[in-house]
């Protein structure tokens, strides 16, 4: 769509608004002097592709969705809005603005490429009211129940969630975000991007993710975005999240399956048939007592390692097994003090040394945004609609180093 100099000025002055940025702020982003933006804004002076580029980038939106015909408030604005804190943070404020960088650039890759492989993402599949708490925790359960078997989870434990919600057309994006915000949720144009915080630990990023597709299938449809912050937890929609994310990582079915393998959480009476003289009859018995009763307790190391096999953290497990009535309010107090204890840390420690061949806590986030860009990258530039200097920079964009850029036969081109 070609649009007049006085359109895209009417644009960038109502995106720069929604982004609730002031003419200094924006000048000072870009280098210039706020009589420029205000020239910008006025129609009265052109913007270069650099500064249209930049101010995108600054605004949270692709650069062609100043050019389309619906030009219409995009999910970040909202979040933008919605993160104040973003702006008093200057490394913060870089990793925002590298995040949505690779936002735009995949956006603007699949228009080029004619694909919408991120179309596909679910458009809240399970729009439902909630009046009270236990609608959202009755929902949460039962919607987590519902997908893990649409995706034909059965009771196993769930591996790189991102990898999942690939295979659903959502974008997973990894950022450096404020502390007590663990990530957010909206939509540009009908791809559905899920944003989690790239700073914490490897199981609460797994639990972030889960808990962000929760509101991608449940919260788009009255809501541009939504920001899931530590303070939010009384808000319904957060109930449900968090209710979904802990049901969806640790069945109740394979909860009690685990434990069962360890010898843990039976039930303290037996009952069944028994052939007696050629009749059924029924019996019932009372396990035994004392030590062989505090065997089959649930004790920090249990809880431990069933934390490790369904990759949560350890006060998830205890609190999911809390909530299935497997451990007393009691129970879980002392699971939780011996969590924090130096003799908790020490379990912990000797676990995570285990699992070291696997994963690194060090720069492991789950997304699948960077693998996306470089793919869509390399196809561009095999079918000519992106440079050879386009592409490198992209693949910067994607984290790539030197060595592995110049590897990559398209680069490696001259000509």
């Amino acid at each position: 769509m070609t649009i007049t100099q006085e359109e895209l000025a009417r644009r960038l002055k109502e995106a720069r608004e929604k982004a609730r940025f002031t003419q200094d702020q924006v000048a000072s982003a870009l280098g210039l002097v706020r009589p420029v933006i205000a020239q910008i804004e006025a129609g009265k002076r052109k913007v270069s592709s650099l500064e249209l580029a930049a101010l995108a980038r600054l605004y949270g939106r692709p650069i062609h969705s100043f050019f389309e015909e619906a030009f219409e408030a995009e999910g970040i604005s909202y979040i933008l809005r919605a993160v104040p804190e973003v702006r008093s943070d200057h490394q913060i404020q870089e990793g925002m603005n590298r995040g949505l960088e690779i936002i735009n650039a995949i956006l603007d890759l699949e228009k080029k490429l004619g694909v919408n492989r991120l179309s596909s993402g679910p458009l809240c599949a399970y729009d439902r009211k909630m009046r009270t708490r236990w609608d959202a925790v009755e929902q949460g359960q039962e919607i987590a129940s519902q997908e893990r078997n649409r995706l034909g989870l059965g009771v196993a434990p769930v591996g790189d969630p991102a990898s999942l919600l690939d295979a659903q057309g959502i974008l997973i994006l990894g950022m450096q975000l404020p502390p007590g915000l663990s990530g957010f949720t909206f939509r540009s144009g009908q791809a559905t991007i899920c944003v989690i915080n790239s700073t914490e630990p490897l199981v609460r990023q797994r639990y972030s993710v889960i808990h962000e597709y929760c509101h991608a299938l449940c919260d788009l449809n009255d809501l541009p975005a939504i920001v899931s912050r530590e303070e939010g937890k009384k808000d319904l929609r957060e109930v449900r999240a968090d209710v979904f994310a802990a049901c969806f990582l640790m069945p109740e079915n394979a909860v009690r399956e685990f434990l069962k393998r360890r010898g843990k959480a039976m039930p303290s009476r037996i009952q069944g048939p028994l052939m007696v003289k050629d009749k059924v009859v029924s019996y019932a018995a009372r396990r035994g007592s004392g030590k062989q009763s505090r065997q089959s307790r649930i004790d920090y190391l249990d809880v431990a390692d069933m934390a490790r096999y369904f990759g949560v953290s350890v006060d998830a497990s205890i609190w999911r097994l809390r909530e299935l009535n497997l451990i007393n309010e009691k129970e879980k107090d002392l699971l939780l003090e011996e969590d924090r204890s130096p003799v908790g840390k020490a379990i912990k420690d000797i676990l995570r040394k285990k699992d070291s061949d696997k994963d690194s806590e060090k720069g492991g986030i789950f997304q699948n945004a960077t693998e996306h860009l470089f793919y869509l990258a390399v196809e561009a530039a095999r079918g000519g609609l992106i440079s050879r200097n386009k592409l490198i920079e992209l693949l910067e964009l994607a984290g790539l180093q030197n060595e592995d850029i110049y590897a990559i036969s398209e680069v490696r081109r001259t000509t």
